[in-house]
């Protein structure tokens, strides 16, 4: 079944339709989610909220105006921060006592697992961890953050650039214990 039959079969309610578009898209809001959330088991609730609102509106779809792919993409991220905004979150402001002096080199950032990298991102304090997605992965300007989070667009550049310094912080910490570990053996 290809996916626009799928989604026919979803607006009409179909239950074999929304098992079969949940199977195939389920990786992908996932990951979306855990981007978001501190812990897994957060991303979890996040992902089950996302798909009662995608079946819910899924005849707000138009394959006209865009692909599905970007519709789901953008129905979760609105989601997500719905979720986070009753959760009444506060934006919170950590600075670590110190930053590491040396860098990751561009080889050494590209030998490390994606799931280290997604680990790194969730240890990030709310507020940086919000910014720091909507900006590098959904594209936005740090006026729509701000609009979307209610901080100052000033406020988003400052937490992403000091997001980008925990996170770089975090990955160095991480790929330090692997290469000592591997040296231990």
């Amino acid at each position: 079944m290809n996916l626009r039959e799928i989604i026919s079969l979803c607006k009409a309610k179909n239950q074999q339709a929304e098992k079969e578009l949940f199977l195939r898209f389920a990786p992908r809001v996932m990951t979306i989610c855990r981007r978001y959330a501190s812990q897994n088991t957060e991303a979890q609730d996040f992902m089950q909220e996302c798909f009662i609102h995608i079946f819910e509106k899924i005849d707000h779809h138009d394959a006209n105006k865009g692909s599905f792919e970007g519709w789901l993409h953008r129905v979760c991220t609105n989601v997500v921060l719905q979720q986070l905004r009753k959760s009444k979150r506060e934006i919170t402001m950590v600075f670590p006592d110190e930053l590491p002096e040396q860098e990751l080199t561009e080889t050494e950032f590209q030998t490390i697992p994606q799931e280290v990298i997604l680990n790194a991102i969730q240890q990030l304090p709310d507020g940086y961890r919000k910014v720091l997605n909507l900006t590098i992965f959904e594209g936005w300007t740090h006026q729509e953050i701000g609009k979307a989070l209610g901080i100052a667009p000033a406020t988003s550049r400052s937490q992403l650039t000091r997001a980008k310094k925990l996170l770089k912080h975090i990955l160095q910490k991480k790929t330090v214990r692997n290469y000592e570990t591997r040296l231990a053996r």
